[in-house]
């Protein structure tokens, strides 16, 4: 009996023994500052060693580089985009997997990790690897932004033609190419785990089909034809018509030769025409004919807001061959009510507030602008009196009286063979205003580098402007006026016959014609200004 209680007594000492000394060792591992034995991370052996260690071991293995970095996947077409191993649960950083190491044992309470130390004996264990839990839904947002790329790799057009390069592209499968999501979801996690840097994924869920060649072949063969007007006198262009073909069975070899998701080149026979639709656009409006300034710096603001007003009417204005400008037609009835103001005017032979005022002006600029682009005039009248911004026979005066009487208006012809666009400039800092008529320089035209409108000091109007044509001769176009006095019963003036001379650079005159008004017995309208 003594025996038995001796022995009995020897094991509770030996199990008080050792659970005392399983809390010590528990305790001591709980506590310790390094990471449990058989414990790596991605390999490499970190038992032992503190966090610090750890971390150096890591970099010295260039862990962020090696495990860390983002996988490439690449698809159809070299379509490639990344996916982070971190992101997607399938690696550690480097400061995650040294905490998770030095976790792994240190986490729990003393028995717990006393339990997990005996375990490490005989499993050591990677927390690299333990720690993995692929985030399927990263995966898909990446797979998603890859897709996204695909789709811009094989465009919105079936084939692409390029007349330039003279090729015909498409990419083989366009409008067939699926690939299952799930399945290369998959495939990413199983790379990842498998520390791999690249996946390649061409799988597709069928075949692609070869297009119809010679219904393709039917569709772009073209003759060459040149681009043109419209025959309605509105210029609208017609653009070329590239002239096309191809072999339809080197076209099917190619795309029989090409990978899935590759591009299929087919070289093509273009033949260019001689006119483009480029070129006749460009024809338009493109050359300065004709451009006149004049000045109103003593003006007050009425007068300056009704200049402004009618020049934005005639503004960016197109006349097409054979078209007539009313300036009372576009300018509309001068009216409070459209916004035209009282101001000083000629009226009745008197000078005198008048809505509108200045509307003269305007007129008097731009048919000045016309005549220099000889433009053909058909209806003006000079004013009663000089006006004071530029010389007498240039000038051209217009008036709708209120409540009925005789309209004076200005009009014009464009009779060039191509449009011309009338461009009015109001420069209210700089008290001018300006009138440009652009259209198309022919062959028999002068090409003009500069407007003479000056006549004395008070109206130095004179404009250069740059050849339109290096190849060219420029002119330079002026007004010159003769003057003659008279009296009558009415009073003392000036009658005039204005020429429109055409100058070389040398100062030789080329052309002189008289832009008066040609009466049936031959001679000429003489302009007729009363003094005031």
């Amino acid at each position: 009996m003594k025996k038995v209680l001796l022995a009995f007594l020897l094991i509770i000492v030996l199990l008080v023994s050792a659970g005392v000394g399983a809390m010590y060792l528990g305790h001591s591992i709980t506590n310790g500052n390094t990471i449990l034995a058989n414990i790596s991370i991605g390999g490499i052996d970190v038992g032992g060693m503190s966090r610090d260690e750890a971390r150096n071991a890591l970099e010295a293995a260039a862990w962020e580089e090696r495990v860390c970095a983002p996988v490439k996947v690449t698809t159809l077409g070299d379509v490639s985009f990344e996916v982070d191993p971190v992101k997607a649960g399938m690696a550690l950083s480097l400061d995650d997997a040294v905490e998770a190491a030095f976790s792994h044992g240190h986490d729990k309470d003393i028995f717990g990790n006393l339990v997990t130390a005996v375990k490490l004996v005989v499993n050591p264990v990677d927390v690299n690897e333990l720690c993995k839990n692929a985030d399927t839904d990263y995966i898909d947002r990446c797979i998603e932004e890859g897709m996204a790329k695909l789709d811009a790799y094989l465009g919105k057009e079936e084939y692409i033609v390029d007349y330039e390069a003279e090729l015909l592209t498409m990419v083989k499968g366009w409008g067939q190419i699926e690939i299952d999501r799930n399945d290369l979801n998959s495939a990413i996690v199983a790379a990842l785990d498998a520390g791999n840097s690249e996946l390649r994924y061409t799988k597709i869920s069928k075949e692609p089909s070869a297009p119809d060649f010679d219904a393709l072949h039917k569709k772009l063969e073209a003759e060459p034809v040149d681009a043109s007007y419209s025959d309605d006198g509105k210029f609208v262009v017609s653009d070329e018509v590239v002239g096309c073909d191809f072999n339809v069975s080197h076209a099917q070899k190619a795309w029989n030769d090409a990978a899935v998701g590759g591009k299929v080149n087919i070289s093509l026979d273009v033949t260019w025409p001689e006119v483009t639709g480029e070129y006749l656009r460009g024809q338009l409006y493109r050359d300065l004919l004709g451009a006149c300034t004049t000045k109103f710096p003593n003006s007050a603001a009425p007068r300056r807001s009704n200049l402004d007003l009618a020049t934005s009417k005639i503004n960016e204005y197109i006349l097409y061959p054979g078209d007539e400008f009313s300036y009372n037609e576009v300018v509309g009835v001068r009216t409070e009510e459209a916004g035209f103001l009282p101001a000083p005017a000629y009226v009745d032979g008197d000078v005198k507030d008048e809505i509108g005022g200045g509307a003269c002006q305007v007129s008097s600029t731009l048919y000045a602008a016309t005549a220099f682009a000889f433009l053909e005039t058909v209806e003006r009248e000079c004013h009663y009196f000089p006006v004071n911004y530029m010389q007498m026979g240039t000038d051209a005066t217009v008036t709708i009286p209120e409540g009925g009487g005789r309209s004076i208006d200005f009009k014009f012809k464009n009779n060039k063979n191509y449009p011309v666009k009338l461009v009015g400039i109001f420069d209210n800092e700089n008290s001018t205003l300006t009138f440009e008529v652009w259209g198309t320089l022919e062959e028999n035209d002068y090409m003009p580098v500069g407007f003479d409108n000056s006549y004395t000091w008070q109206y130095d109007y004179q404009r250069i402007v740059e050849p339109a044509y290096e190849d060219r001769e420029g002119y330079v176009i002026k007004f010159k006026t003769e003057i003659y006095g008279f009296e009558d019963d009415v009073g003392s003036g000036y009658r005039t016959l204005t020429h429109r001379l055409v100058l070389d650079l040398q100062g030789n005159v080329v052309l002189d014609e008289i832009i008066n008004k040609k009466l049936e017995n031959g001679n000429y309208a003489m302009d007729t200004y009363y003094q005031h």
